[in-house]
C-alpha cells in the first residue's frame, strides 16, 4: 500500500491504528496469505523497524530504520552499493 493510500484512509476517517491494521493484517487476510500480516508465532517474520511512530503521523511509515525478512536483518547498505554498480 502506498503512502498516498494510507493518507487517503486517514483522511477518510480511519484512525491511524485502523489504517495500519488495514494495510497489514487485513490485506493479508483478504489475500489469504495466512503467514503474513502480523508479528506472531508461526508467521513469516517480515517486518520493518521505523525511526518514528506512525500512530503520531502516518507519513512516518517512510522513516525506515531496519528491514527484516524471514527474521533476518536485510543489509540495506550492501544492497544500495550493489545497485549503484
Amino acid at each position: 500500500m502506498t503512502l498516498l493510500e494510507l493518507d487517503n484512509m486517514a483522511s477518510a476517517g480511519f484512525t491511524l491504528m485502523e489504517t495500519i491494521v488495514a494495510a497489514t493484517r487485513e490485506s493479508a487476510r483478504v489475500l489469504r496469505l495466512d503467514r503474513l500480516g502480523m508479528v506472531a508465532a508461526g508467521k513469516s517474520a517480515d517486518f520493518i523497524v521505523l525511526d518514528a511512530n506512525p500512530l503520531e503521523k502516518i507519513s512516518n511509515v517512510r522513516r525506515i530504520d531496519k528491514v527484516y525478512l524471514c527474521g533476518k536483518e536485510v543489509d540495506r547498505a550492501g544492497l544500495r552499493a550493489k545497485w549503484k554498480d
